[in-house]
């Protein structure tokens, strides 16, 4: 007697499981791609199954890939700062000097 192998999973149901809330188990989200299934005929998923796609999901929503342009608060204001310093971007510690006659 041969191992059978479970069905592939509609994109449907891998899309209802993938935006699953995060507070959802895994019992939860199964029961829901399975009624699913249910209403557009579609073999149902196994626990298994719904259980690793919601970790594959889950795992790319909380660690995402940070572009290299990425900044952060602390730096943009920082940048910020620096553009609206008076009298020009650059020139705060020239005026301040200037203002107190030390050129």
């Amino acid at each position: 007697m041969g191992t059978t192998i479970a069905p592939r999973i509609d994109e449907r149901l891998r899309r209802l499981i993938a935006t699953a809330p995060d507070e959802a188990t895994a019992a939860e989200v199964t029961r829901l791609a399975g009624t699913l299934a249910g209403t557009l005929a579609l073999p149902r998923p196994s626990y298994q199954q719904v259980r690793v796609l919601l970790k594959t999901a889950r795992s790319t929503e909380t660690d995402p890939v940070r572009p290299r342009w990425f900044l952060s608060a602390a730096q943009i204001n920082e940048v910020l700062g620096f553009l609206y310093e008076y009298p020009g971007p650059g020139l705060a510690d020239w005026y301040e000097r200037y203002k107190h006659g030390l050129l």
